[in-house]
């Protein structure tokens, strides 16, 4: 349930809810057109809502600054509805008729709408927030991640190359490994090909918490400095 809320449609079906809910409670305050709607209670949720796509947007484009960018617009996009709610309340939205049923549906879209505001405040933190595999460190001797509670640490010695990637969520490394039998717990990796070169996993950048090409060019040195019998 909670990886529905983080997705397009789950995060458009909570702001619309939001906005439902106001509207049954102080749609009086939108009488006078459509702008007139955007600038009232029931109205700053669905600003929230395009705040929330556009950050999606801008999530999907790539670079670590891009994606904090976009998940503090969606933590932006959360304040409008708490704004919402303390406006509805100050023109008169407790004394409405619809009061309970307003905000059952203001409450539904709220709770789904606080699972994503909690989470993309963690990724404006740390961009690897909530990703199942998450890289610690690189260094001469290993490529250590975290991958679903496990500690798996990818032995430098058998880097082959790497390149840059780019799928449906974002920018990431595609990274060249000898074999996958070489890396304990390695099974759970996300490999994506294999090749008489060798065997071929992506790491992603929310994963990393770098750029693509800082990743790339950091796993090129690690491995380098391998065969040279030391990190520079």
């Amino acid at each position: 349930m909670r990886r529905f809320f983080l997705l397009s449609q789950g995060r458009a079906f909570s702001y619309a809810f939001s906005s439902f809910g106001l509207a049954a409670t102080a749609f009086s305050a939108a009488r006078d057109g459509f702008l007139s709607f955007l600038l009232s209670p029931p109205g700053l949720p669905v600003m929230g809502l395009g705040l929330v796509m556009l950050g999606l947007s801008v999530e999907e484009t790539g670079t670590v600054r891009r994606i904090r960018l976009g998940a503090g617009m969606r933590v932006l996009a959360f304040a409008l509805v708490l704004v919402a709610l303390v406006w509805a309340i100050a023109i008169g939205a407790l004394a409405s008729e619809l009061v309970v049923l307003g905000f059952m549906f203001f409450g539904a879209g709220v709770a789904g709408a606080a699972v994503g505001f909690v989470h993309d405040k963690g990724v404006v933190a740390d961009v690897r927030y909530g990703q199942p595999i998450r890289l610690e460190t690189i260094s001469a001797d290993f490529v250590s991640l975290r991958v679903r509670g496990r500690d798996v640490n990818v032995p430098t010695s058998i880097l082959r190359g790497v390149g840059l990637a780019r799928d449906l969520d974002g920018r990431g490394v595609f990274v060249l490994v000898r074999s996958r039998d070489d890396i304990a717990g390695g099974e759970e990796l996300p490999w994506v090909a294999t090749t008489r070169e060798g065997e071929t996993f992506i790491l992603t950048e929310h994963e990393a918490g770098l750029d693509a090409e800082v990743l790339a060019t950091r796993l090129t040195e690690a491995a380098a400095a391998a065969r040279e019998g030391g990190y520079r």
